[in-house]
This record gives structure tokens, C-alpha cells and sequence, in this order.
């Protein structure tokens, strides 16, 4: 998916992450290049202590559900209140969970259950299309299938949100006997991190007088799929990028401009470098001049399927700070790719 006759509008939007509670202090932290990595109770090979991007107020004891019970609503919460919603609803939820896994497995239902509580008195619609286990690429996965219940007439309104955490005793365990995290033992790896993200999206043209002001709009989004993702043996050709830049370039929308900034959902490892290379270099007509990025793992470590709502909310951060470019607002493109080679990227642009 590519393209729809109009673009989606961001009526509020909730980040909870180990920089703050909420968006706002998450945004100033990553701009200001905050970090919070801490060694954690869990020891490599040679008995040194793993390092974690770890929200402190939660006990480090707690299981990956409950780290991310905990994040979800949090930021559900941050979400609902800015953009007012008090009606009964149903208001539709998409959602973008870890691939399945990837870690000790999530009670989807207790979060699930947890996150219809704090959205009352508005009802909460969960389907089970609308729970997306695709990794870093789950939320745009998820904004996809939001886009569809908005353009066929089904919802007015539609949750789109995004939970992972990877800090949590059974999650470090299970990566360290993968060999997937940067440690003593390890020079190529992940620092793992966590968060949690929700955005309400309403069609353009359906925004109402007595609602917030949009924050910020979704212009053009594109799914693809790499056949050399990461778990397998040969060296990624970045087909799969390489195509969700070019859907993202010729869509109507962008009108052939280049993007101001461009926000990777990937770690530091050397895979997801050279995959970005390949594809920026067939499609440097979209990016910056001078490229101009940042990588979430910069400032959060690996956050899963968290990273695509985080990374949209830095991303109207950094577009508030850059001025009109002809007189017309400048544009971000966020993108993310899963290990299992699912590939979404999207291009924003704030409300001026």
C-alpha cells in the first residue's frame, strides 16, 4: 500500500519511554541526545553486566508483559487526554506487538485488557486483524490498516499505537544466548531498550471545529517486503527499502520534494547501515542535502516494534524546529524494517 486519496491527520499523540512519561519530555530528551543505558542484573559470558535503555520506575524484576502493560498505558493515557476523547466510541485500535519469538512470549490479553480500561469511557475495538507482529516494522504495518477502516467509512477515528520492551530479566536472557547483544562477548549487538506510542488518526477532510488542531499529517505511507532480511545467509540487496522509498517518492503527495530529515527505527549493527546505503543511494532525488538522520538505537537503544510510533513523534519534534522550505512546511520520512523482513516507511509533515 502506497497510496489514498487524501492524507491522515494526528489528533493526539502518547510516548512513554525511559527518557520521560510523556511526549514532550521524550522529544526534548532525544534532541538534546539524552541517554539512559544502565547495567542491569543479568551478566555476559564473562560475568560483566548487560546494559539496557531501562525506564528505573519500573521494578527490574518485572516480565516483558507487565514492562509493557505498564508503558502502554501510560502512554495510551498521554494520548486520549490530549486529544479529548470522551465519547463511548467503539473507537477502532490498531496495534504493533513483537513478533512472536523475538523474547518471552507477551500476554496480549491482560494488555489488551488494561488498555480498554484506561480508555473509558470511550470502547475500544480490537480485532484480531488489528494486532500487528511484525518487529520495528509492526507500527507502520499498523497506520496501513488504520488507513483502510478510514477510507472505506468504517471508523471515524482510529488508535494506531505501538508497545515493546526488550529489558526485562527473560528477554536479556533470551538475547544473550543469541549472541544479539553488545556486550564483552559480543561486538557486533543490540542495547535493548523499550517504549510505548499511540496516535489518533482521523481522515483530513473529517476533522471537526470543536476537535484539538491536528498536529501533524501522514502524507504517504508504503509497506514492502526484503527477501534477504536479516535471518537468512545471503547479503541484504535492500530490494525491499529500495522499493518503499520509490512508492513513497512517486506518490501525488510528495510531489517529487525531497525530505528534510529522514528517522531510521533500526540498531547500530552494520546490516541495517549498509541496507540504507544501498537504498538512499537509488533514491537520493527524496532524501536530504546533505542527509540529515537520526537512528533511534542513538538515544533508546533497540525498541522493537516500539520504534515506529517513537520515532514519528521525534519526528514532528525536529519538523518544529526547521523552517518552511518555498513557503511550504518540510517533511520528515520515518522507516523501519523488522528482522523477518517486513519494510514500512512513511512521510510526515507537521501543522505550521
Amino acid at each position: 500500500m502506497s497510496a489514498w486519496p487524501e492524507d491522515m491527520a494526528l489528533l493526539g499523540l502518547g510516548l512513554c519511554t525511559p527518557l520521560g512519561l510523556t511526549t514532550r519530555t521524550t522529544q526534548v530528551e532525544m534532541a538534546t541526545g539524552t541517554v539512559r543505558f544502565f547495567q542491569t542484573e543479568v551478566l555476559d559470558r564473562k560475568g560483566e553486566p548487560l546494559r539496557a535503555s531501562r525506564l528505573t520506575l519500573l521494578e527490574p524484576e518485572r516480565t516483558r508483559s507487565e514492562r509493557m502493560r505498564a508503558l502502554a498505558t501510560t502512554a495510551l493515557q498521554e494520548c486520549l487526554k490530549e486529544a479529548r476523547v470522551e465519547r463511548a466510541g467503539p473507537l477502532p485500535l490498531v496495534l504493533a506487538l513483537p513478533t512472536p519469538g523475538s523474547g518471552p512470549a507477551v500476554d496480549e490479553e491482560p494488555l489488551l485488557r488494561a488498555l480498554t480500561e484506561v480508555a473509558a469511557p470511550a470502547r475500544l475495538l480490537v480485532r484480531p486483524e488489528g494486532l500487528c507482529r511484525e518487529g520495528r516494522a509492526g507500527f507502520f504495518v499498523a497506520l496501513a490498516r488504520a488507513a483502510k477502516l478510514l477510507l472505506s467509512g468504517q471508523a471515524e477515528r482510529v488508535l494506531a499505537g505501538a508497545v515493546d520492551s526488550l529489558c526485562d530479566p527473560g528477554s536479556l536472557e533470551h538475547l544473550l544466548a543469541r549472541r544479539r547483544l553488545l556486550c564483552s562477548s559480543v561486538r557486533e549487538g543490540i542495547l535493548p531498550g523499550e517504549g510505548a506510542g499511540f496516535v489518533l488518526l482521523t481522515r483530513t477532510s473529517a476533522l471537526r471545529h470543536d476537535e484539538p488542531r491536528a498536529q501533524g499529517r501522514i502524507l504517504a505511507l508504503a509497506l514492502a517486503m526484503e527477501p534477504r532480511h536479516r535471518l537468512q545467509s545471503e547479503p541484504s540487496l535492500a530490494e525491499g527499502l529500495t522499493a518503499a522509498f520509490r512508492q513513497l517518492h512517486a506518490h501525488p503527495a510528495a510531489g517529487a520534494r525531497r525530505v528534510a530529515h529522514v528517522l531510521s527505527c533500526q540498531t547500530g549493527e552494520t546490516f541495517w547501515g549498509h541496507e540504507f546505503n544501498r537504498a538512499y543511494l537509488r533514491n537520493a532525488a527524496l532524501m536530504p542535502e546533505p542527509l540529515v538522520g537520526h537512528l533511534v538505537a542513538e538515544s533508546l537503544g533497540d525498541v522493537g516494534a516500539g520504534a515506529g510510533a517513537i520515532q514519528l513523534g521525534h519526528a514532528l519534534h525536529v519538523l518544529g524546529e526547521l523552517n518552511p522550505e518555498h513557503g511550504q512546511p518540510p517533511r520528515a520520512l520515518v522507516y523501519g524494517c523488522s528482522d523477518e523482513g517486513r519494510v514500512g516507511a512513511f512521510i510526515l509533515s507537521r501543522e505550521t
